[in-house]
């Protein structure tokens, strides 16, 4: 067997076994579809019918209606917070399992690929979910330059959720992946607010958040704030990586 092939399949079997983790911890497999649309069901349905001033980086102060302006929050919030979650579930519970196999021959690159494949593929789940619930009110005007602004944000998060789950014990993991999205997103970031606080700038979410905003009420998007994220996504999945790769190598 050539070598391409035999990491090709050792790559897959790490992906699989990472599967059969996800499968194994209903906690993570409930929040993937449930919470998502349980918090934008609620904004959707319990928000009252009332407009508010927002600053859309495209047009300025703008009055939007209160449910569009939190179910554009909600979306790239629900992707990070999973996401988050994800990167620290799949560390708890495959560090051990990694470390088995790397023992046994696998290459760290293989499970560092199969473990970021699944991160991926929740926080995208929590994406699609979100905007579903949130289509039977309201759809973004670029819908596509927020499911992809979304989901760099969770990512983002999700590497930082690794770097939780090498770090952090499990509960004290899960209320930073459960208390930072949050804060990020409708604290700092929150378009409502006229002045930003200076911390904001310097969260995951600053650029993600304004481009969202402005794919949510304009049909022209200024990409240049995603930048900033794509340089905080870089950088998180480096330590989240550096750190990965030095946890199976101990």
């Amino acid at each position: 067997m050539s070598r391409g092939r035999l990491g090709s399949d050792r790559l897959a079997t790490a992906f699989e076994m990472g599967l059969r983790e996800y499968a194994r911890t209903p906690v993570l497999l409930a929040l993937l579809a449930f919470l998502p649309a349980y918090f934008v069901g609620i904004f959707v349905y319990v928000l009252p019918a009332s407009e508010v001033p927002i600053t859309v980086p495209g047009a300025g102060r703008t009055l939007v209606a209160t449910i569009e302006v939190y179910g554009v929050l909600l979306i790239p919030m629900m992707g990070a917070l999973i996401g988050g979650l994800a990167g620290l579930f799949v560390m708890l519970t495959a560090r051990d399992a990694d470390g088995r196999l790397v023992v046994a021959g696998y290459r760290p690159v293989h499970l560092v690929i199969a473990r970021y494949v699944l991160i991926a593929i929740a926080g995208l789940v929590a994406i699609g979910v979100s905007i579903a619930v949130l289509a039977i009110e309201f759809v973004p005007e670029r819908v596509g330059w927020v499911v992809a602004a979304s989901f760099l944000l969770a990512l983002t998060y999700g590497m930082l959720g690794t770097l939780s789950g090498l770090i952090l014990s499990r509960l004290a993991g899960v209320y930073t992946m459960l208390m930072l999205p949050m804060i990020d997103v409708f604290f700092f970031q929150n378009p409502m607010v006229e002045e930003y606080h200076w911390i904001a700038a310097y969260l995951p979410a600053h650029g993600v958040i304004k481009v969202a905003t402005d794919a949510g009420f304009t049909s022209s998007v200024n990409l240049d704030p995603l930048l900033g994220a794509v340089g905080y996504f870089v950088i998180a999945a480096l330590l989240a990586t550096g750190a990965f790769y030095r946890s199976l190598r101990v």
